[in-house]
């Protein structure tokens, strides 16, 4: 019979030289190729806006501007009741939807003069090619019990877009 302490040795080797020939099979390199293109395309922004639609005798001191997505007005009233309202198209000319964020207005002038902006708020969706129309408007209070010392206010109104998630 064999030396028990022969076997055993020839096992372990023979064991040791399957492992090493398992991990010689199992150890590659793995390389993982490849490229990605976006081809995507934000644009935001207000294509049109309208010269405004007097009641009383309110007026354009100057004409409305649009630029990108800021709506800029110079108005001027006599009388309490008097108002101007605007409308502009903002268009999503772009590849991605958009989502309104928020709306900011800068103003300057008499706090008799007041404003609205209604057709979006926080959250309106536009889609990819779309449109939506947003109305301004300002006005002299009619609450006003005394005349202000000015009665013009300056007006700014940015609409802040991020992509939708």
């Amino acid at each position: 019979m064999k030396n028990p302490k022969n076997i055993l040795i020839g096992a372990l080797v023979a064991t040791v030289l399957a492992m090493s020939v398992g991990y010689a099979a199992l150890a590659q390199t793995l390389n993982i190729n490849g490229t990605a293109d976006i081809t995507s395309n934000w644009n935001i922004a207000f294509s049109t806006i309208s010269s405004g639609t007097a009641v009383g005798t309110a007026s354009n001191n100057s004409a409305p501007v649009i630029s990108g997505t800021t709506a800029s007005f110079d108005v001027n009233f006599i009388s309490p009741g008097d108002s101007m309202t605007y409308q502009i198209v903002v268009s999503n000319s772009g590849t991605l939807d958009a989502v309104l964020d928020d709306i900011i207005v800068t103003d300057s002038g008499s706090d008799a003069i007041v404003y609205t902006v209604t057709g979006v708020s926080d959250g309106t969706l536009l889609a990819a090619g779309s449109t939506n129309t947003v109305t301004v408007k300002v006005e002299y209070s009619s609450g006003v019990t005394a005349q202000p010392t000015t009665t013009s206010r300056t007006l700014s109104v940015t609409l802040n877009y991020v992509q939708e998630a």
